[in-house]
């Protein structure tokens, strides 16, 4: 954390003529900044990826063929189980006659009938569990 009475004491320093031991204030202050600036936008890259992960448990279905993405009023998909189990990565099954193929593994899965989601899985959004932070 920046220590904010430091900037009173490199501007004592300056106004007492002692430059040279408030430019190494100033210096150690700017590194300071810079590491906290750092880890402030590592920090937000993770909570970014926590969000999107969080996103996708909440709207990722499986129907017991293949998994749909739940956006809004949009089911996108198909995406194939063997990847997203295997891999825990989405890739859209390509449409064949009367099979879905995924381009990555190559798994067929059937699409003689259109699977519809489950009515569990559309029902009111989970609630999470607030855990309090302990110090």
């Amino acid at each position: 954390m920046l220590d904010y009475y430091k900037f009173k004491e490199i501007n004592d320093l300056f106004l007492k003529g002692r430059i040279d031991e408030a430019r190494h204030l100033l210096t150690e202050m700017q590194t300071r900044y810079v590491a906290l600036s750092d880890e402030n936008i590592m920090l937000r890259s993770q909570v970014q990826e926590f969000e999107d992960i969080l996103y996708l448990s909440r709207n990722l279905v499986f129907d017991g063929y293949c998994y749909w993405l739940l956006t809004g009023e949009i089911k996108q998909g198909p995406f194939c189980e063997s990847c997203y189990k295997r891999d825990g990565v989405l890739v859209r099954l390509d449409s064949r006659s009367k099979s879905w193929q995924c381009p990555s593994c190559g798994t067929h899965h059937e699409r003689n009938v259109e699977h519809p989601i489950p009515a569990s899985t559309l029902a009111a959004p989970r609630l999470a569990k607030v855990i309090p932070f302990t110090k």
